[in-house]
């Protein structure tokens, strides 16, 4: 394979970034390269149309991810779940909707408890004929009831026999949500609760930031939070 793509390429005679550039210009007739085809992300950088290889020069490239100093990130690879949310008002509805989608190919399932408390029996229908290692599970609930949504679906995998080491999943416990949508102070009292809570499920997450809010909210109401408890602005709708 490689001899071929070796002999593909050398039909083709190299092409300067110089070379790029020119025609690049040409096409734009006119029009300014920086506002047509540079993209600025919100933090300030600049993405460039295209890359060469000498835009390599200087960065670490030897340095895999998920290995010290994680220069090029913490994972050592790039695994994306399939992710669809279920709304738990009625208990035997969410479980059929979950093994119905699961069979379809999804294997992140996000339950919306709507600040409802799901244990005991409840848990049970809700996860039945749901295999936890085969799949991530996720509980979004309001901060209130975070932990003893923890606690119950700690409770639930340890009477089940599960290993909880290899369990994936997560609790959206996000209080400055509260504080976003309503201006309302809710503080991270029970951050470190809920940490100790879920420690037996080591691939499970326990805090969450609703990027969508945080980008939503703008600029001025996130400055505005970081200086008062009770920030001015109106309730997001």
């Amino acid at each position: 394979m490689s001899n071929y793509k070796e002999k593909l390429f050398s039909e083709f005679p190299p092409v300067s970034t110089e070379e790029w550039m020119a025609k690049i210009t040409e096409d734009l007739k006119g029009a300014d390269f920086e506002k047509k085809l540079v993209w600025r992300t919100n933090e300030g950088f600049k993405v460039q149309p295209f890359y060469r290889q000498e835009n390599l020069e200087g960065l670490d490239t030897e340095t895999k991810p998920g290995e010290f100093p994680y220069k090029r990130g913490t994972k050592a690879c790039n695994t994306w779940f399939v992710r669809q949310g279920i709304s738990t008002k009625d208990i035997k509805e969410a479980n059929a909707k979950a093994l119905d989608i699961l069979n379809k190919g999804v294997d992140s399932l996000s339950f919306c408890c709507r600040g409802r408390l799901i244990e005991g029996a409840d848990l049970e229908a809700l996860l039945e004929g749901i295999c936890a290692e085969c799949v991530e599970l996720n509980f979004s609930t309001k901060p209130q009831l975070a932990c003893a949504q923890a606690q119950a679906l700690v409770d639930y995998f340890t009477k089940k026999g599960y290993d909880l080491s290899t369990l994936k999943g997560s609790i959206a416990y996000d209080p400055i949500a509260s504080m976003l949508r309503h201006g309302v102070e809710c503080g991270l009292d029970d951050a470190a609760k809920l940490i100790e809570i879920l420690e037996p499920l080591k691939k499970f997450r326990a805090l969450t930031v609703k990027a969508s809010m945080l980008t939503d909210s703008g600029l001025g109401v996130t400055s505005t939070c970081v200086h008062s408890p009770r920030p001015a602005f109106p309730p997001i709708r």
